[in-house]
């Protein structure tokens, strides 16, 4: 690509600096330099100079940070600058509908650990996959539901809106959280959820409200959520445990 092309498509770009930028952001830059000759060929060319000579960071497929060739970032730095608002493009890119984070990082937000976790699980209407979100960090978009219904607007009702710098998110309240992390729990997270839990026990009974966990159990879920909190709470305060006990015999049943 000729140096002149190169020069003008950078100074054009440069009004982005600091910041991310999609591919079409890029072709449109490219088109206002070089118009009818322009080709894919060419918007991939000068994607690899960008980035080779350091005014280009590839953050995600498509997605670049804008910089200058002098400046480097750890993944770390532009994990803190950018995944929240990567993660909150993605969902309204490729869900379009409501959600909420849940299970585990929702229990830590509402214990307010803002931590980026390894993989972050949204809840929602349509979609179950898993994505890479940014480097190694993934999301995993889960339904609720049964072969006879849809269960998301239920539990919908009980997501509560946290705000993490500039972004929005609905996230699980405290009840539903706890119910969702103590549902089969990764082998590696199950010592730090027991202990998470026991955390909130002692420090947030008071703030836990049983008519949730009903109305959650009532639609026939997290069964085994509510057994196993019910023997976490047994080691912590045996009122509150005998108050679970009374909710399982009521609306649900005991396991094991």
């Amino acid at each position: 690509m000729a140096n002149k092309y190169f020069d003008i498509t950078v100074k054009s770009l440069m009004k982005y600096m600091g910041r991310l930028i999609n591919i079409a952001k890029i072709e449109q830059a490219l088109k206002r330099v070089i118009d009818e000759d322009f080709s894919d060929q060419k918007l991939y060319k000068l994607i690899y100079y960008l980035k080779n000579r350091g005014y280009l960071h590839n953050i995600k497929k498509n997605v670049f940070l804008v910089k200058r060739p002098e400046t480097e970032f750890t993944q770390q730095q532009l994990l803190d600058l950018f995944y929240r608002t990567i993660v909150k493009q993605h969902c309204t890119e490729f869900l379009k509908s409501n959600r909420y984070i849940g299970w585990l990082k929702a229990l830590e937000l509402n214990t307010s650990s803002f931590a980026i976790p390894d993989e972050l699980l949204i809840v929602n209407n349509y979609k179950q996959s898993n994505e890479v979100i940014m480097f190694t960090k993934q999301i995993c978009f889960k339904r609720y539901g049964t072969v006879k219904e849809n269960l998301f607007s239920f539990f919908y009702k009980f997501a509560k809106k946290i705000t993490i710098g500039k972004q929005v998110y609905f996230v699980a309240d405290l009840e539903l959280a706890l119910l969702e992390s103590l549902y089969n729990p990764w082998l590696i997270h199950t010592g730090y959820v027991t202990e998470l839990v026991k955390r909130i026990l002692r420090e947030r009974k008071d703030d836990l409200d049983l008519t949730v966990r009903e109305k959650i159990l009532r639609k026939n879920k997290h069964h085994s959520s509510i057994n196993r909190l019910y023997k976490i709470a047994q080691s912590v305060d045996p009122v509150f445990a005998d108050k679970i006990k009374v909710l399982i015999k009521k609306v649900s049943y005991f396991i094991g």
